[in-house]
């Protein structure tokens, strides 16, 4: 293009146009030299050729100390990259473009010839380079501080929102105490990445609240069962220190609440032994029908109003522990006959479908709340 561009500055006689005829203006032009070197970025005219040739006057321009018609002679033009151009009189131009080598370093040439004028500018491809590396140097300086700077303000941006919902989490966790396991974790709609961590620990947290507060109930429990016989006791021992005739210790009494307290007792290490998973089981094989027909008979024993409709079939052998079933068949009997209404009677029926024997106890009661059913299976609870 500036090959192009500089041939209109010429007249025939290679002469400038608009320019008062001189010698000077024939032999070289700074002008047009500092407008190439400006346009092309060169850092200065000395990596710049230029010749140009018009075929009435002959040479026109030409750079100074150098054969640049030689350096033309030598290019391989026949390798070079072609152009078809039009000036602006719609005539057909060729262009040439090709690199070449002068005094050991690497020029590129563009070689223009329209009508009778012939132009050619070569460039040091260093010094276009250079001005480039300069820039881009000068650049890096200002841009890497900056883009340090920003990088490091967006990786605080981003690791504080990042890091929000778990400082939320640390702050809740201090607040949890063993006196106080009520505080929750807030779900956040924006926390998606942490939904399920901020799920589970509040899923953590209800169950630790749930054990602490069976704990409590069952500290409460035992104390309360241990209460009446331990003060049973005591007043016994006290009547034999303070009666004048000590033989007249009731012993079997005594005897009695020791049992009960042994009971206890035993009934306690159960329960932590299968909150532990520690409890060993003694499997043998068990006759369920003499099992609930002596614990039936017991309830007739203990209760003249309360009226039994059993169905229990006979033979029905299973294989089990004898001391856990006997407390589970107990415990439920014994819950049937305490809050069953007298009148409407308690069914007891037992009996084998398939590989599974069944024991289905069933009784009538007062209404029960919604209150009462959702707690009816925990541990130690007892409702009105």
């Amino acid at each position: 293009m500036e090959a192009r561009r500089i041939i209109p500055r010429l007249d025939a006689d290679g002469v400038p146009r608009n320019r008062p005829l001189s010698s000077a203006a024939r032999i070289s032009d700074s002008q047009l030299i500092d407008d190439l070197v400006n346009k092309l970025r060169i850092s200065s005219p000395t990596g710049l050729m230029i010749h140009l040739e018009a075929t009435k006057s002959g040479r026109l321009r030409t750079s100074e100390g150098v054969d640049v018609s030689g350096v033309i002679s030598n290019i391989n033009w026949l390798s070079a990259e072609q152009l078809a151009l039009a000036d602006r009189n719609q005539t057909k131009a060729l262009c040439r473009v090709a690199f070449f080598e002068h005094e050991q370093k690497q020029w590129r040439g563009a070689l223009l010839k329209v009508r009778e004028h012939q132009s050619f500018i070569g460039i040091d491809v260093a010094a276009t380079t250079s001005e480039l590396k300069s820039t881009l140097r000068e650049a890096l300086i200002v841009v890497i501080p900056f883009s340090f700077l920003l990088s490091l303000l967006g990786s605080w941006v981003i690791a504080s929102h990042t890091l929000r919902p778990i400082n939320r989490l640390h702050r809740s966790m201090d607040k949890v105490t063993e006196k106080d396991l009520s505080h929750r974790l807030p779900e956040h709609k924006e926390d998606k990445e942490f939904q399920r961590l901020i799920e589970a620990y509040n899923t953590m947290l209800d169950r630790l609240e749930d054990s602490f507060q069976q704990i409590s109930r069952f500290t409460a429990d035992a104390a309360h069962e241990l209460k009446t016989p331990l003060t049973v006791l005591r007043g016994k021992l006290e009547q034999a220190v303070l009666a004048e005739n000590p033989s007249q210790l009731d012993l079997n009494a005594i005897l009695d609440e020791v049992g009960h307290l042994s009971a206890i007792t035993r009934k306690l290490l159960l329960l932590s032994q299968a909150d532990s998973g520690s409890m060993a089981l003694h499997l043998e094989p068990v006759d369920m029908t003499d099992l609930l027909d002596e614990l039936t008979a017991d309830m007739e024993l203990l209760s003249d109003d309360l009226v039994l409709h059993c169905s229990i079939d006979r033979g029905l052998i299973t294989k089990g522990d004898y001391v856990l079933l006997t407390q589970l068949l107990n415990n439920l009997l014994v819950n049937v006959m305490r809050y069953s209404l007298p009148e409407k009677g308690v069914t007891i029926n037992a009996s084998e479908n398939e590989s599974t024997l069944e024991v289905v106890i069933s009784n009538a009661c007062l209404p029960l709340s919604a209150q009462v059913r959702s707690q009816l299976f925990e541990r130690f609870y007892r409702g009105e």
